[in-house]
């Protein structure tokens, strides 16, 4: 089997990183090499809690350790990874998620047998412990491009995905402008260029504890000013009804910003007079009314 590069990007959070360092050392493949990107900035509180983690492991010498002079965000931190990675294939893990053992080997078996050069699978999503999720089976497709688009598939793929480097290297890898879903504009641009192997078992458990990451609404705002510019013109491709179902997709997600910032002004403004039509409002109505039920009920 060919070797493959994990890319942990560690950033905060230093606490959940041992358990994601001990998830790759429980592989059943192990032909494998793990770097950690530190972008905490040297000399920060979280930067030297992290490297004192990483001695434990400095006499595995498939363990290597990166620290990057100031925080320079996760696509940075991703691109230094797998830049300098000596495998065939790349994963990427964020430093607060887990890969359950058969991850590497069933990823590298998919890659070889269909002769692809990316895959993702399918994850559990954990909160203070606890399994509130598991990801629905994705149906086979001739493209996810537009689906992904939309929204109506979640991919995970900052820690569900393998890759090929040379896949990687053709695309440039990662828009070190893009600061929040970077795995979402890397992944659109992949599926522009290559098919995509979605593998039916589940390998990646999330922890979802951390809720710190949520942007304000105008960071939010720019961010999607930011991928329109870059994908407008893919977007005026597709077919008519994708177009509008991307802009209904747009004001909802702005929507949901505005809620867990608890802008309830904006978001009732966005939901009733936003240019949601009746199915959207339905379903992001019932989409919230699941969330909470899971995450908070449960």
């Amino acid at each position: 089997m060919a070797k493959v590069s994990v890319i942990i990007p560690s950033y905060g959070r230093p606490e959940f990183l041992q358990k994601s360092i001990q998830s790759v050392l429980s592989q059943s493949l192990q032909d494998w090499e793990l770097i950690v990107v530190d972008d905490n900035g040297v000399g920060s509180v979280s930067q030297v809690q992290t490297q004192t983690l990483l001695n434990e492991y400095r006499d595995d010498p498939r363990i290597h350790y990166h620290i990057q002079e100031e925080n320079r965000g996760g696509s940075a931190a991703r691109n230094i990874g797998w830049i300098s990675a000596s495998g065939k294939f790349i994963c990427f893990l964020d430093n607060d998620d887990e890969f359950y053992p058969e991850k590497l080997k069933t990823q590298v078996q998919s890659l070889e047998s269909t002769g692809l050069k990316m895959t993702v699978c399918r994850f559990d999503s954990f909160k203070n412990g606890k399994k509130v999720r598991t990801s629905p089976k994705v149906p086979e497709m001739d493209s996810y491009l537009i689906p992904f688009a939309l929204g109506k598939i979640n991919f995970a793929s900052g820690s569900t995905l393998m890759i090929s480097k040379s896949l990687l290297e053709k695309v440039d890898g990662y828009d070190e402008t893009f600061r929040r879903k970077q795995d979402v504009e890397l992944m659109i641009r992949l599926l522009v260029e290559e098919s995509l192997h979605v593998d039916d078992q589940i390998l990646v458990r999330l922890n979802i504890d951390d809720r710190a990451n949520i942007p304000s609404v105008e960071n939010f705002k720019k961010f999607q000013n930011l991928f329109n510019l870059k994908f407008n013109n893919l977007f005026e491709t597709f077919p008519q009804k994708a177009q509008q179902e991307i802009k209904q997709y747009e004001i909802t997600e702005l929507a949901k910003v505005a809620l867990w910032n608890k802008d309830w002004r904006l978001f009732l403004r966005l939901y009733f007079t936003g240019g949601l039509n009746f199915t959207t409002q339905f379903n992001l109505g019932a989409d919230l009314v699941q969330k909470f039920v899971t995450y908070y009920l449960k």
